[in-house]
């Protein structure tokens, strides 16, 4: 690679990561089948609960105890124990504990 795509190849992965680390969260509605989180800058993003199993187990209640974490860089559920970053939905990561009930076989 070239020393001037190189250069550029760094300046976009710190653009992306300076994006990643602006986007905070200003409200949240959690649902029994949905995650939305409403950013401060306008954007809604979506997360379907199954890509977190602890969220989608847990009772009206249990999703419903969350609070806004980092300044808004994410959301804790103390019921539950399960984080959920902004940078990881914005990324398409699931829980990771989806990851292993999915190789386990057990569908």
């Amino acid at each position: 690679m070239s020393q001037t795509n190189h250069r550029t190849s760094r300046l976009t992965r710190q653009m992306l990561e300076d994006e990643l680390d602006r986007a905070r969260i200003h409200r949240v509605n959690v649902t029994e089948d949905m995650l939305t989180l409403y950013l401060e800058d306008g954007r809604v993003l979506g997360m379907p609960t199954v890509w977190s199993p602890r969220l989608s187990q847990a009772s009206e209640a249990e999703r419903q105890n969350y609070e806004i974490i980092g300044h808004g860089a994410g959301l804790h559920w103390p019921d539950l124990d399960e984080y959920v970053s902004v940078r990881s939905i914005l990324l398409g990561r699931r829980s990771a504990e989806h990851t292993s009930e999915s190789e386990g076989g057990d569908h």
